[in-house]
């Protein structure tokens, strides 16, 4: 076959590989064209921006969705632990609440055992803990020198603790020499209360040799009966039953329950004169029996807190003052300062408040029914805060007032 010029070239014709001339048609040539791999891409990606801005669409709206779903889902995990956390920290309450009320020492019945067994445990714990933790050998030394040896006085008095509060009564054996009153002061208690407590009339019966008990404070000791209350006893005995209750040793709860049998201390008690014999032809009025209005005479640095009269004084196991007032009685601000502590529970103080004076002295107001200020607001001396209340560990409507200089607390009376 003869070869062909280039004059008899179309743009149809095209050659091949084998040596034979081919001739193809146009739409041939476009078909084969549209094969090639630079064609196939350009074609899909043509298709896929046709149905581009439909996809676009679905797709916003699936993500939307999901994070909607994604939105729920975290503010209900969020309230489920929520409430998981408050159901754990109530039933750490109640689980403390409730090792409280067993380890309440049942009114001192358990003092001594648990205490005693205390000690004894923590002596096995350092014996072992020392052999366990000993590593080295001690040189023997000769431990019996004359001047080591410990001596004691044959002495018969009773020696009379004045670093801690006693909670019990205790015995004093007489010696001679000895005055009810010099015995009453080296223990801190009124001669009243040790002849209330040994039935004593006069102060001349005693005598070296007598033993006599002590009460741990002044007042009255009373053994409970059956049907006594904490109200029918401070009664009896003119006492506050607030003072009763707030004795520590006491172990008085906040049910107010007493135990049959229980050794009561009631503080500031007295006990009830006997009966005079009636006096024939005598119709003269008896003498009045006002109670004591108590008039504290201190610094005048604070200003009294509320109307009312001294319930209970300062002590060493009640370090503030029980103003006795009806129930929402007004309460004041003692002095200017800025409220730090306005609560609605506070254990045995109820409703309280703390007001900082910014001058090293801060004052509380315990057993509120209600509130007037709040946290962080700034409040004038005289300026209305609260009404007297029996809220926390009370037994009637009071104010209860403390002053607190440097974080220790001082005696109210000694400021107002």
């Amino acid at each position: 076959m003869e070869e062909p010029s280039l004059q008899d070239s179309r743009d149809d014709l095209f050659y091949t590989t084998t040596s034979d001339f081919l001739e193809y048609t146009p739409y041939e040539v476009g078909k084969r064209a549209r094969n090639s791999f630079f064609d196939k891409f350009f074609d899909k990606t043509y298709s896929a921006y046709k149905i581009s801005g439909r996809g676009l669409i679905v797709a916003t709206t699936a993500s939307l969705l999901t994070l909607w779903d994604l939105l729920k889902f975290s503010f209900v995990y969020i309230k489920y632990l929520k409430t998981k956390v408050i159901d754990f920290f109530i039933l750490l309450e109640n689980s403390k609440d409730t090792a409280v009320k067993a380890l309440m020492w049942r009114r001192g019945l358990l003092f001594r055992p648990a205490t005693h067994g205390g000690v004894f445990a923590i002596v096995i714990v350092a014996v072992v803990a020392g052999g366990l933790f000993s590593r080295s050998q001690i040189a023997a030394q000769d431990l019996t020198l004359a001047d080591s040896t410990l001596t004691t006085s044959s002495s018969t008095e009773t020696i009379i603790p004045t670093d801690r509060p006693r909670a019990e009564v205790v015995t004093y054996k007489v010696v001679k020499g000895d005055t009810l009153s010099e015995i009453a002061e080296d223990f801190a208690v009124s001669a009243a209360s040790i002849k209330w407590a040994n039935n004593l009339t006069d102060e001349d019966t005693v005598k070296p040799g007598d033993t006599l008990k002590v009460p741990p404070v002044s007042g009255v000791v009373h053994d409970v009966n059956k049907d006594d209350t904490i109200y029918s006893v401070a009664k009896k005995y003119k006492a506050n039953p607030q003072a009763i209750a707030d004795f520590p040793f006491n172990y008085i709860d906040q049910s107010l329950a007493l135990v049959t049998g229980q050794s009561l201390v009631v503080p500031g008690g007295s006990k009830p004169a006997p009966l005079a014999a009636p006096i024939p032809g005598y119709t003269g009025s008896s003498p009045s029996r006002n109670p004591i209005n108590y008039a504290a005479v201190g610094s005048g640095l604070f200003s009294k807190p509320v109307a009312g009269t001294v319930n209970q004084a300062p002590s060493w196991y009640h370090p503030g003052v029980d103003f006795g007032a009806a129930y929402g009685t007004p309460v004041y601000a003692a002095g200017s300062g800025r409220v730090i502590t306005a609560s609605s529970y506070g254990g045995g103080f109820g409703i309280h408040i703390f007001v900082d004076h910014g001058n090293g002295y801060v004052t509380a107001y315990a057993h509120l029914s209600g509130m007037k200020v709040n946290v962080g607001q700034n409040v004038s001396k005289g300026q209305l805060i609260g009404a007297v209340g029996c809220s926390g560990f009370c037994t009637g409507s009071h104010l209860h007032f403390e002053v607190r200089r440097g974080g220790s607390k001082i005696n109210p009376l000694s400021v107002l």
